[in-house]
């Protein structure tokens, strides 16, 4: 099964470096580039909402979503804006970047390479291009989308408080040995907890394919709508993370504390395979260590 959070790559290093090959994380340790999209904007006052999308793509939010973008940002159908930091700009973090944005938040985005790399992201969503320390100091969330190898590298201080988001998933090829992770001792995200010791961490987002998660959500309500499981220890920061889920357009599913959340990454029912709430349950409870 491929990687959900890798899915159509022009590859390039860790550290933006291309490598000799242009192989895929299971065969190198690799990052991908950030697809090229159109750009974007939404006009974060209500009462001149608007959203303008180049040609030859059909935007970032779903069409029930930008059919209605006036209403639903001044109804109270979406959640109030928040203050999100995205460390990482590959496939997962640059497509939350895009959404997150076009819903209206105020997102600070960040990679390896500094924000000088993030211009052009920067310019065609409207976020802001930080430094992780930056991303994290002022945010009330912070999505972690690195490869696991890198989580040890990330300013753990930065974090203290902060409601964090393991989008992370663990490729022994791309991440190396982490015998812990490997033989399922503790899961990524407990490992992924372990460094980032004062964050109030949830793993989600982790088993989706980015292209889905850009194009594939739905209203609540909506059938066949696709659910996204959710785990972390701290309930409230894990109910944050489930109504952002929703805002999105897809099902949150509370899968448990972060020692469960093994149940939701590769190799288990749930991951890439773009389940119902109920389908999402049941994969959840027929996972094998």
């Amino acid at each position: 099964m491929g990687h959900p959070e890798t899915g159509w790559p022009t590859p390039v290093s860790a550290y933006g470096r291309n490598p000799e090959t242009g192989t895929h994380p299971s065969s190198a340790r690799t990052l991908f580039a950030e697809p090229a999209r159109t750009r974007a904007t939404v006009d974060n006052h209500v009462s001149n909402a608007s959203l303008c999308i180049g040609p030859g793509w059909p935007g970032y939010l779903p069409d029930w979503l930008g059919s209605n973008l006036s209403h639903r940002l001044s109804g109270g159908v979406r959640s109030a804006v928040m203050k999100v930091g995205i460390i990482g700009s590959g496939h997962i973090g640059g497509t939350l970047t895009r959404r997150l944005c076009a819903l209206g938040h105020d997102v600070t985005v960040a990679n390896s390479r500094g924000p000088e790399s993030l211009a052009g992201l920067a310019a065609e969503t409207g976020a802001t291009a930080g430094t992780v320390d930056q991303a994290a100091a002022a945010a009330e969330l912070v999505v972690v989308a690195v490869p696991l190898f890198a989580v040890p590298d990330l300013p753990a201080e930065a974090f203290d408080g902060r409601v964090v988001v393991d989008a992370n998933n663990y490729y022994v090829q791309r991440d190396g040995e982490i015998p812990e992770v490997a033989d399922r001792s503790i899961s990524s995200s407990r490992w992924v907890a372990g460094h980032l010791s004062g964050a109030r961490v949830v793993k989600a987002f982790n088993n989706i394919q980015a292209q889905h998660l850009l194009e594939q959500g739905r209203p609540a309500g909506t059938g066949n709508r696709i659910a996204l499981p959710v785990a972390g220890d701290d309930e409230q920061a894990k109910r944050m993370v489930m109504d952002l889920v929703d805002e999105l357009g897809f099902d949150p599913v509370d899968a448990g504390t972060l020692d469960e959340s093994w149940r939701q990454q590769p190799d288990t029912p749930v991951y890439g395979t773009d389940r119902d709430a109920e389908g999402v349950r049941e994969g959840l409870a027929s996972a094998r260590p």
